[in-house]
């Protein structure tokens, strides 16, 4: 996802190898996004989400952006996942990684989170079709369902009119050929690293607006 209002940049790191971290700025948004293929990154990554929102969590008020990628043509598996909460984003190189933490698999099986995504109805499904067999929770939720719930918008909308619509971003835009470039590598590019963080991040900031863990319980009744 790219246009011309957002800049993304590498800051320095010093073992590369393990992590890498980017700064997504659209302003007034800064992203800040950590790669990785490291279950101890992870791991850490997941640990600082939890303390820092554990009231949330307990209140079941946790919404966290999830999206998959995955190389078209070469296979289903998603080659990435990517969660965003705030403006702290992870993408997690499922393909190059030798396991799942059991934090991550016990943070996306966790009941009181909920995950959303925009037209986002096969990522549970890819997940499960991962090298690592993950299981996302039934909270995972389709925003485009809840807008069009609560807001009366159509099921066809797109991710780039619901972030205007619903959280006065304007201009954004998914490339194509970003969504459709090789998502096996390892060293993702800088566009690459954008798309995914934005499609977190965005799905976040509506999930939140839309209030998304009380559709979720309403759904469930």
């Amino acid at each position: 996802m790219t246009n011309r209002t957002t800049i993304t940049r590498q800051l320095p790191s010093s073992e590369p190898q393990r992590r890498r971290n980017f700064v997504v700025i659209r302003l007034p948004h800064l992203v800040y996004t950590t790669v990785t293929s490291t279950p101890s990154v992870v791991k850490h990554w997941l640990f600082r989400i939890c303390r820092h929102h554990v009231h949330r969590i307990r209140k079941g008020r946790l919404v966290v952006g999830l999206g998959v990628q995955w190389t078209p043509g070469h296979r289903k598996s998603p080659a990435t996942l990517q969660l965003c909460v705030g403006h702290q984003c992870l993408v997690f190189q499922l393909l190059h990684a030798l396991h799942a933490p059991l934090k991550l698999r016990r943070f996306l099986s966790n009941p009181n989170i909920t995950f959303v995504g925009v037209s986002n109805k096969n990522d549970g499904a890819l997940l499960r079709c991962s090298k690592h067999e993950l299981c996302v929770s039934s909270t995972l939720v389709d925003l485009v369902d809840v807008a069009s719930e609560e807001r009366g918008y159509s099921k066809k909308i797109s991710m780039e009119k619901l972030a205007e619509l619903v959280v006065g971003m304007e201009g954004v835009k998914k490339e194509e050929w970003v969504g459709r470039s090789d998502w096996d590598e390892f060293w993702l590019g800088e566009h690459q690293v954008e798309y995914a963080s934005l499609d977190a991040f965005i799905s976040f900031l509506i999930g939140k607006d839309l209030k998304a863990w009380n559709w979720v319980k309403v759904d469930e009744d």
